[in-house]
């Protein structure tokens, strides 16, 4: 067994032909992230380690401990609140979405995705086990996806939130067959069932070199069906929440696995699965299998094909042909088209006797997937499934991980009309160009009211500059994290004078800039401007949205340093705002008498988040008495505050459903648990510390 820097590696002997008179072993490797590569959220700030995603990166530091530790990965939102709030954004084609909707991600190399977040470890290995330490409030992990060196991606696994009891955990679902190396992986997270804020303190890949399967020809069984199979994966009653044996028992299944490996298991050499041709019919089963099946297993599926579906296969066609149920311009590179099986292939019946515009209205509630399978019906489908009314609203967030530049060109005559567009998370690696975007705003983006491109790589000046060129009806522009942006692309933005929404966290805008948009823009409602830290003058910026923005209903200066009582008190102008977010904003400072006066203005204020606003007291607080429509309060780390004007809220603010009281130095745990009793309604978060895992 040999070690260096975070990996483990450990060669086994496995059956297989003998070189030489050599015999055949396999190397598992065993590796914790080295890098993270990319994120879509964070509680923590650029200029500090403490709660940042590349705390993932190393080994364990805290588990087994279990409890709030800077230490850690925290990502930004937990719970229900953040839907309910004022500034949600509302999806765009719904319908799109799985049953379990992808909140945030992180990925490394040796990568891993988290929120969703990308990792990038040492080696490439055949991914056969992922294990993330979850070290707070575990359960938010619902996505597994690993990179190829061709940047495509291969989901691993996929699962629902889980409530979990408040313990420390090892999650390491099981795995789908990968047929491919990597040495990239990418997590995916929804946070809706947790209590509280999520944390990771190190994420292990497992992997071999040499792609090991079990000895039967099932080529969709893994390893952990053999282990299960073979009776090596224990479960016990009070462990219904860990796919995993307890912590110290992690992994013991592969030790046993490991001295019987050349009783269960054969060797795939790499050079079988790299030679094969990379040709389109690969590609196109490629997207519809996680893997390429054993090479025995393929021949016998070739032979039946030939006996039995090929027939089939051709009737089918001379079918298609002589009743041109096929246009011309239906391309075979459309990345939703899906083969229809026999009892697809049925005559319409009535239901071609509707007049067109109710089927729009039919296929108005369908999905992206279902509008193009549509297109292989027959004439009269295949033209109405293309009909631009379809496409005035298009999601295509949850097809990240495969809308490229032919995709994106294949949608492009059916979108005349678009509306609103979300390509949240899409493009990265190099799928789509900047050039491609922007031919499609050009013949696409017209008539564009609402634009996300939050976390796309792709997006740089020139597609800000086609982006006001083009789209001079927009209204929201959603930018978080689109760090190829310079200050002189987002001066582009002060051509467009209608926007009501603007979210643009962690990006490179200056203030100047920021300030000139905002008093051209009177109709803005929603700004977000969070963990900018020092970048902008936080406080110019509230002063100018104070004069120029009087509908402002939310502002997110969360981390800003900037902020001073100067700023706050320009906010109070700004008597419609429903929400703001001034959480670890530390110029602030005491904030005197300017909190008084934003609170005793905006009497219809919804959310208040005061996090780490140390210097706070009952007093600045006494107006939130008076806001009937409060809903959720944030006041961890206000150490000053007193039991009476919490007990005040608790009282006079009927709608309140969430307060934070973490790191509250003056208001004691019994006080919470009386509190929560007496107020079920009123979710009380206290966060905690637990240094031994034993005291659980």
């Amino acid at each position: 067994m040999i070690s260096y820097d975070e990996t483990k590696v450990e060669i086994v002997p496995i059956s297989g032909e003998k070189i030489e008179g050599k015999e055949e072993t396999v190397v598992f490797v065993e590796q914790y992230v080295k890098d993270v590569c990319d994120f879509s959220s964070q509680y923590g700030s650029n200029i500090s380690i403490s709660y940042t995603a590349y705390n993932i990166a190393g080994n364990p530091s805290k588990f087994p401990d279990y409890g709030d530790f800077p230490q850690a990965f925290v990502m930004r939102t937990y719970g229900p609140w953040w839907n309910k709030a004022p500034s949600r954004l509302i999806d765009y084609m719904s319908q799109n979405n799985g049953g379990v909707v992808s909140q945030d991600y992180i990925e490394d190399e040796n990568k891993i995705i988290l929120c969703s977040q990308d990792l990038e470890y040492y080696q490439e290995v055949y991914p056969i086990r992922v294990s993330i330490y979850e070290t707070y409030n575990p359960g938010s992990v619902v996505g597994i996806w690993a990179r190829n060196s061709e940047g495509k991606w291969c989901q691993l696994w996929s699962g629902v939130p889980q409530i979990v009891p408040h313990r420390p955990r090892i999650f390491s679902p099981r795995l789908q067959l990968c047929n491919f190396k990597t040495k990239m992986i990418r997590l995916e997270f929804n946070h809706d069932l947790l209590d509280y804020y999520t944390e990771l303190d190190a994420v292990l890949l497992i992997g071999t070199s040499e792609l090991i399967v079990p000895n039967n020809n099932l080529h969709n069984q893994n390893l952990n069906d053999l282990l299960q199979q073979l009776g090596y994966l224990e479960h016990s009653s009070d462990d219904t929440y860990n796919l995993t044996p307890h912590y110290l028992k992690a992994n013991q299944d592969l030790a046993v696995l490991k001295k019987t490996l050349s009783k269960h298991c054969k060797l795939f050499k790499s050079m079988i699965v790299d030679n094969i041709s990379k040709g389109k019919l690969v590609s196109k089963i490629g997207q519809h299998y996680q893997s390429v099946p054993p090479l025995e297993e393929a021949f016998n599926s070739l032979q039946q094909f030939l006996q039995e579906d090929f027939p089939k296969l051709i009737r089918d066609i001379q079918h298609s042909k002589s009743n041109a149920l096929f246009e011309q311009d239906n391309s075979p590179d459309d990345r939703f088209l899906v083969p229809l099986t026999d009892s697809e292939y049925q005559p319409c019946g009535s239901f071609s006797a509707l007049p067109d515009e109710t089927v729009l209205k039919i296929l108005k509630n369908l999905d992206l997937k279902s509008l193009c399978r549509l297109c292989r019906v027959n004439r009269q489908f295949n033209n109405i499934a293309r009909d631009a009314l379809l496409y005035t609203s298009l999601n295509l967030k949850p097809y990240w991980h495969c809308l490229d530049t032919v995709a994106l060109h294949t949608l492009m005559p059916r979108c005349k009309y678009l509306q609103q567009l979300d390509l949240s998370w899409c493009g990265n690696y190099d799928m789509i160009k900047y050039e491609d975007f922007i031919q499609f705003i050009q013949t696409s983006g017209t008539l564009l009211t609402h634009l996300r491109l939050n976390c796309c790589q792709f997006v740089n000046d020139a597609v800000i500059l086609e982006v006001t060129k083009v789209c001079k009806n927009l209204r929201e522009l959603c930018l978080r994290n689109c760090m190829g942006v310079t200050n002189e692309g987002f001066s582009k933005l002060e051509n467009l004078e209608l926007f009501e929404r603007l979210e643009l966290y962690r990006t490179n805008i200056e203030t100047s800039t920021l300030c000139c948009i905002l008093r051209k823009n009177i109709q803005m409602r929603h700004l977000n401007l969070a963990g900018m830290h020092d970048r902008l003058n936080i406080d110019e910026v509230a002063v100018e949205l104070g004069n120029s923005c009087p509908y402002l209903e939310s502002v997110d200066f969360w981390k800003a340093q900037t902020l001073t009582p100067h700023g706050v008190r320009a906010l109070s102008h700004c008597t419609n705002l429903r929400e703001v977010d001034f959480g670890w904003c530390g110029g602030m400072g005491a904030p005197g008498d300017s909190l008084r006066a934003l609170l005793s203005s905006c009497r219809y204020l919804e959310k208040v988040f005061l996090a780490a606003l140390r210097g706070l007291t009952d007093r600045d607080l006494e107006p939130l008495l008076l806001c009937q429509r409060l809903q959720q309060l944030d006041l961890l780390g206000a150490r000053s505050l007193t039991p009476d004007i919490c007990y005040g809220l608790l009282l006079f603010c009927p709608k309140l459903e969430m307060i934070d009281l973490s790191f509250c130095e003056g208001i004691s745990d019994f006080i919470v648990q009386e509190w929560r009793q007496l107020y079920p309604y009123v979710s009380i978060k206290r966060s905690f510390q637990v240094i031994s895992s034993d005291m659980l």
